[in-house]
């Protein structure tokens, strides 16, 4: 940190830039250096009203794990490629969850059991073992149960459990592993759920140059990157949902993108919870390795980047407002954090710039 040291000392001018700066004309000679300290030095983030804000930030360490530990991921590891925990044999988690595509599928949305296509984007799993529930309605509290909803569902992996537990005990490398990992003699869904739930806890994003900047500094960036930091801190709003290390605030909200009342329609938070306030909301995805992790949003309705930017600059989607005939559902609620931004063509291609570096 004495290499940031110097910076300390910055003028309330510089630590203080705000959108008001860009309006003005901000000089990126000035931007480089209001951004070449620690983070703790950068501009203020401009966020609405009672948004908790969390500062940005690396992630934690990584641990490798050792000793039982070791052997649980292991087996974890082993049981997210096995297509075996399948009804047809040929699905396993890794069939939408992808090391290759950011741990999802890069389609629009998943195809499953007899090709059948899902209704929601696979979403990444990179931070999956950092979030306090899973899927993009929350409806798992743990990645132990978020493990077990694939592999019955019958869009999905549409396999008996009772035929599941039957084969896997019929194979002595796997009761072995288990004896040894988990210490039971006979292996229940929940077993298998807690060893790959262990396995994706070890997951991490690659390095990026996020990371680098966090750690090392600015330096390195372009002029159209900072610029996309900045932008992405104050005026075009993105810091009061994405922060902190994860860069999400783990919350729901609706985007306007839920097609209510139409052929695409997708309720949300709300099927979990029955709370109007839920209809149309989403759980906020982490940013980490997002370049990686397209096509976005819920619905993966979004190719690119650019896109999404586009959609959040207008204040999101448009609701319909009369009650749908498909669900029980009201009408959406307008998310309060979602306001129109006017952003130039030269804004807009600068957070895409930033984006990409996540």
């Amino acid at each position: 940190m004495e290499r940031f040291s110097r910076f300390a000392l910055l003028g309330s001018t510089l630590l203080f830039l705000t959108a008001a700066g860009f309006r003005q004309g901000l000089d990126p000679a000035d931007l480089r250096q209001a951004y070449a300290g620690p983070v703790a030095s950068w501009p203020r983030a401009e966020v609405d009203d009672g948004v908790a804000f969390v500062e940005f930030g690396p992630l934690p360490a990584v641990v490798r794990p050792t000793g039982v530990d070791a052997q649980r991921v292991a087996l974890g590891a082993r049981l997210f490629e096995e297509p075996r925990l399948s009804a047809s044999g040929q699905f396993a988690c890794a069939s939408c969850h992808a090391r290759e595509l950011g741990f999802g599928d890069g389609l629009k949305t998943s195809f499953g059991h007899d090709r059948q296509r899902g209704q929601r984007n696979a979403i990444s799993l990179f931070t999956a073992g950092y979030m306090r529930e899973l899927f993009w309605d929350g409806r798992s509290p743990t990645l132990e149960h978020q493990a077990m909803q694939p592999i019955p569902n019958l869009v999905e992996m549409a396999a008996k459990p009772a035929r599941i537990e039957r084969w896997i005990n019929g194979e002595r490398d796997y009761r072995d592993a288990f004896k040894q990992a988990f210490g039971v003699d006979r292996i229940r869904l929940t077993d298998i759920a807690k060893a790959i739930a262990s396995f994706e806890r070890t997951l991490r994003p690659p390095a990026s140059p996020w990371d680098r900047a966090l750690n090392r500094g600015t330096a390195f960036m372009t002029d159209q990157q900072l610029l996309g930091l900045h932008l992405f801190r104050t005026k075009a709003r993105c810091a009061n949902c994405h922060n902190g290390p994860l860069l999400t605030d783990q919350k729901y909200h609706n985007l306007g993108i839920s097609f209510y009342g139409r052929k695409l329609e997708d309720v949300g938070r709300y099927g979990v919870t029955h709370d109007p306030a839920d209809v149309g909301r989403f759980r906020t995805p982490s940013l980490r390795a997002l370049r990686r992790t397209g096509p976005y949003m819920h619905n993966g309705v979004f190719p690119t980047l650019a896109g999404v930017v586009n959609l959040y600059a207008a204040g999101g989607g448009v609701d319909r407002k009369v009650q749908s005939a498909t669900t029980d559902a009201p009408p959406p609620q307008a998310d309060p954090q979602l306001k129109k931004v006017p952003l130039t063509a030269e804004e807009r291609a600068a957070l895409v710039a930033f984006l990409e570096m996540l």
